[in-house]
């Protein structure tokens, strides 16, 4: 797992309401019963207030078909850029993590997020680095340093 930091972000979207082990009325469909976690569940939006300077990791599904290093549809890097934008606007320090493929032993260079994050500047205008890994004192260095604004 990588980890892109300075931003990027694409948090999923919704869960559903029903539980799998209510019982279902008699006759027709019924209504699907809110939880108190249910009504605990905030959007992004409902937290843009307090992100001024705060850390948020997202985890996105950046991973984009390759064609050797060649991004060939880069829709799931598209999708992340509004949501990843309304943090950086919102004075948050983002870190997106992200996977590509399922290495057998250890990194391997075709399963490397260097398009994905090189795509995903270009779309953000800014630069986006690519950690080299996602534990230690360089990324804890990495995330640190990351800028809260949009250049």
């Amino acid at each position: 797992m990588k980890f892109v930091s300075s931003v990027i972000v694409a948090l999923a979207a919704a869960a559903s309401t029903t539980s799998a082990f209510a019982p279902a009325a008699k006759f027709g469909v019924r209504a699907p019963a809110l939880t108190q976690l249910d009504m605990a569940k905030k959007s992004i939006e409902d937290i843009a207030d307090d992100l001024k300077g705060k850390k948020v990791l997202v985890r996105c599904d950046v991973n984009a078909p390759l064609d050797g290093k060649t991004i060939t549809d880069d829709t799931r890097i598209r999708s992340s850029i509004p949501t990843i934008e309304f943090l950086k606007e919102k004075g948050a320090i983002v870190t997106v993590c992200s996977h590509l493929g399922r290495p057998k032993d250890g990194p391997e260079d075709k399963f490397s997020l260097g398009p994905c994050a090189e795509r995903m500047g270009e779309l953000l205008g800014q630069d986006v680095k690519l950690a080299p890994d996602c534990i230690g004192e360089e990324i804890t260095a990495l995330v640190n340093d990351a800028l809260t604004s949009i250049a």
